[in-house]
């Protein structure tokens, strides 16, 4: 099984990705790997074991839309969850209204399979602007607005990391 999320507690984004089953986890941090093990208690806490010989035990509980309390003997965080592709939604409709511009960032490493915008082109809400091959799967980038292309900085058949910027995206208001 494998599980990716993004993690924002204060500073920088995090991607957060598990590979496992049963009780061994790959467990990579912005893409470090780290093996860690992983087993349920009688009382419904969870010992996480790290690589380094660190425990870390506690309970975790859903808090609300895309949070996780996680309460350990240091106390109590909150931590919000997202999955990459809706993290980049939600987080690029706030950035673009108050910045003026938004990047549209690659949400995994892949192939560019097509851009179907060139720069200075307008695009309205719900228009295809990238494909994305990753995983065998191909994966549209869609508008969450409408606006115009400020820059094109991906090309068909590139090979592309998570986070690399694909687009510049201008507001609907711009020429």
């Amino acid at each position: 099984m494998r599980l990716d999320f993004v993690v924002r507690r204060g500073g920088e984004p995090e991607g957060i990705r598990l590979e496992g089953a049963g009780d061994i986890w790959q467990f990579y941090r912005n893409g470090r790997p780290e093996t860690v093990s992983v087993v349920r208690l009688p009382d419904g806490r969870v010992s996480v074991l790290l690589g380094d010989g660190r425990q870390i035990c506690g309970r975790a509980a859903a808090a609300g839309a895309g949070e996780v309390d996680v309460v350990t003997k240091s106390g109590r965080v909150r931590v919000r969850l997202a999955d990459p592709l809706t993290d980049r939604l939600s987080m690029g409709v706030a950035s673009a209204r108050e910045a003026g511009e938004e990047e549209v960032r690659s949400p995994m490493p892949g192939r560019v399979l097509e851009v179907r915008v060139a720069e200075g082109d307008r695009f309205r809400a719900g228009d295809v602007l990238v494909v994305l091959e990753a995983m065998k799967m191909q994966n549209e980038i869609r508008a969450t607005h409408d606006g115009f292309v400020a820059h094109r900085r991906a090309q068909p058949g590139e090979a592309v990391e998570a986070n690399a910027v694909l687009l510049v995206l201008g507001p609907d208001t711009a020429p």
